[in-house]
């Protein structure tokens, strides 16, 4: 903890300036509020003495200017109106004879001056006032008429001074008062504040009763007293609080003295440990991802090259063995997929897909898979589904069609004669409870007692000679218990020697709250329409992933040109005679001589604009921390393989920021 005391605030952000700038602020708003009313009522009754005093000396005016009228007396009126003009606010007399002729006229030039705009906009400008005239002789006969023009700028100019100087000396009488009040709060309160503020601030954390907080005898009993007052009995609490701490941390002292070198020993016994553990984690990781990499490689060739054949005219028999050799292909992906997720699936970190599915759909989908290997060992594959199970299905089909797959490829490879049957029936507990419960009956070769135990951990199968003569990994079993396991099931075995094998697996039967998606038909695809030819470079060190990349990009009318190594993509961007710009580069993951992380950090560091050509990584390896590295590397996007080119085609639309490849209505293929 830091025992210096934390600095005085700054002058404006101290409490007595607040204070005072607010006192101020509110004095200055009352003065200039007051001072426009005053205004206000100053310029009505200015206004009306101004009209009321034109009018009087008019009135002063009627007898002389009637006479002359009455009379046609041109010298008389002219007396009269230089007389009018010697008022200094009328500017124009005219008088005339009872029939409009002018028999006298003075006006004067109108004044410029800076009051002119609240002469005008206050005072209404130019007044005009005209009487008929009467004389005292004969006051039913009119004759003749008196106009008068009066200018109030003179008014105007008087009214502009005086309220001026009330305004001054009202905002003076504000700030007085404010200043007032303002010392008046200093002594009373932000005084007495600021120095309890600077004790407590001043006061050492480790010798609070070194503080007193003291206020003036004129706060005694008032609020800041009660404050200073509850502050000293905090101080002196938290002394108490210090001591009994002191003598904790001295007992804490003496029982860790007789303890550190225990802990210094497990400290290096469990840094041994942690490393090991990193250095075995880090080798699982590795194996996993070029497990990934070596087998996805081959399955994007089998991928590629069925897209290929499925885009030739071939005859119905041979599209139909083409489809199963890619949904096939596509199931082992599947598996490899939870493979590479072992360690997720154990740590309990797999998240389940929660749809809406059609079980029956997918039970005779999991059978088509796995027909043909029955019917090359002439086995019998059965499928039986009780009646009262509901079609519609809440869950994740995916999963449990590869734990089915795991089991019927177990059954069918031990099983040399007979049948394998798949059979599901609805077990209800309770009216909120029911159970889907899968088997899978084979009359293979069976499990030994002694083994069924061990039958769903990691790489185990019944003994030596079984993984000698079936091979395979045993994992599949164990995957299978796991993704049970997570979807809240159970999966249990019973077998004897040489009759078969009984799998069931129980999970959770939530029915759909809606008709659950048809499932999508074969001779339906979704195609794409491509608005704008790109001009790709692909790079990879396999020839078959180049032509199957090149096939499929040519399909859509791009120019690939091709690279089999991360270094000679990059001696082709920056050979300066060719001057090759494409739009887009696919760059391969793991190749000889440069990788495709490090040809993307060289071509990054270009200067130049092949620098921002989007890269999109297509790659085997899908560990999750090294997909991490590819983007930090500067790539834009990945793509696993083997390639689903819908996937492939969206994220180049994502990468470029624009639609290249337009996705159209589904189209019926040609039989």
């Amino acid at each position: 903890m830091s025992t210096i005391p934390p600095p005085p605030p700054k002058l404006q952000r101290r409490l007595a300036s607040k204070v005072a700038r607010s006192v101020i602020l509110v004095a200055l708003v009352i003065g200039l509020m007051m001072s426009t009313i005053v205004a206000y009522l100053d310029l009505i009754e200015t206004n009306n003495n101004f009209r009321e005093t034109v009018a009087q000396v008019i009135k002063t005016a009627h007898e002389p200017a009637a006479r002359s009228a009455y009379n046609l007396n041109d010298d008389l009126a002219g007396e009269v109106a230089n007389g009018l003009m010697e008022y200094k606010s009328i500017i124009s007399v005219t008088i005339l004879d009872d029939l409009h002729n002018t028999l006298t006229s003075r006006s004067s030039i109108i004044e410029a001056s800076p009051h002119r705009w609240i002469a005008n906009n206050g005072f209404g400008g130019l007044q005009s006032f005209e009487v008929e005239l009467r004389t005292i002789d004969d006051t039913e006969v009119t004759a003749g008429y008196l106009q008068v023009i009066a200018d109030p700028i003179g008014v105007a100019g008087e009214f502009i001074r005086r309220v001026a100087l009330e305004a001054l000396v009202i905002i003076l009488q504000s700030l007085i008062i404010a200043s007032i009040f303002s010392f008046i709060f200093y002594r009373l309160l932000i005084g007495p504040l600021q120095n309890i503020s600077h004790a407590l601030a001043t006061t050492d954390p480790d010798a609070p009763l070194q503080t007193q907080l003291a206020v003036p005898k004129k706060n005694h009993g008032d609020e800041l007293y009660v404050l200073a007052e509850s502050g000293n009995r905090l101080l002196q609490s938290i002394a108490k609080r210090i001591q009994e701490r002191d003598t904790a941390e001295e007992d804490l002292r003496k029982a860790a003295a007789s303890l550190e070198q225990r802990i210094v020993d497990r400290t290096v016994e469990l840094a041994k440990q942690f490393e090991a553990a990193k250095a075995a984690s880090k080798a699982k990781q590795e194996f996993l991802a070029s497990m990934s990499h070596e087998i996805r490689t081959p399955m994007a060739g089998v991928l590629g090259l069925a897209d290929m054949l499925l885009d030739d005219k071939i005859t119905p028999d041979t599209r139909e063995k083409v489809d199963k050799i890619k949904e096939a292909t596509q199931s082992l992906l599947v598996i490899i997929n939870d493979i590479l997720d072992l360690s997720k699936i154990d740590s309990g970190k797999l998240k389940l897909e929660n749809i809406d599915y059609q079980l029956r759909h997918e039970l005779n989908k999991t059978i088509e898979i796995v027909e043909q290997s029955a019917q090359q060992k002439s086995l019998k594959l059965n499928i039986e589904i009780e009646d009262k199970i509901p079609n519609n299905l809440h869950g994740d089909p995916t999963r449990l069609r590869q734990v089915l797959i795991n089991l019927l490829g177990n059954a069918i490879k031990f099983t040399e004669k007979g049948c394998v049957t798949l059979s599901a029936r609805q077990l209800t507990e309770n009216q909120n409870k029911s159970w889907l419960v899968i088997s899978v009956t084979d009359t293979g070769i069976g499990i030994p007692d002694n083994r069924l135990k061990e039958i769903f951990d990691e790489f185990t199968q019944a003994d030596a000679s079984i993984s000698r003569r079936y091979e395979g990994t045993g994992l599949g079993l164990a995957i299978s218990k796991r993704l049970v396991d997570v979807m809240n099931g159970s999966i249990e075995v019973s077998s004897e020697e040489h009759k078969g094998t009984i799998f069931e697996i129980k999970i959770p039967l939530n029915k759909s709250n809606k008709q659950a998606a048809a499932p999508v038909q074969k001779n339906v695809a979704a195609i794409y329409e491509t608005r704008r030819n790109l001009s790709i470079l692909s790079v990879d060190d396999t020839p078959l992933n180049l032509r199957i990349i090149s096939v499929l990009m040519e399909k859509y009318g791009h120019r690939v040109k091709e690279a089999n190594t991360g270094k000679k993509a990059v001696d082709l961007l920056t050979d300066v005679t060719q001057k090759y710009i494409p739009d887009l580069i696919l760059m391969d993951i793991r190749m000889p001589e440069m990788s495709g992380p490090e040809a993307t950090r060289i071509i990054r560091d270009l200067d130049s604009e092949i620098a921002n050509i989007p890269i999109i990584a297509l790659t085997a390896d899908v560990v999750e921390d090294h997909v991490k590295e590819y983007l930090e590397a500067g790539m834009n996007a990945f793509v696993a393989k083997p390639i689903n080119p819908s996937v492939l085609l969206e994220e180049i639309n994502n990468v470029m920021q624009e639609v290249i490849h337009e996705p159209v209505t589904e189209k019926k293929q040609s039989a």
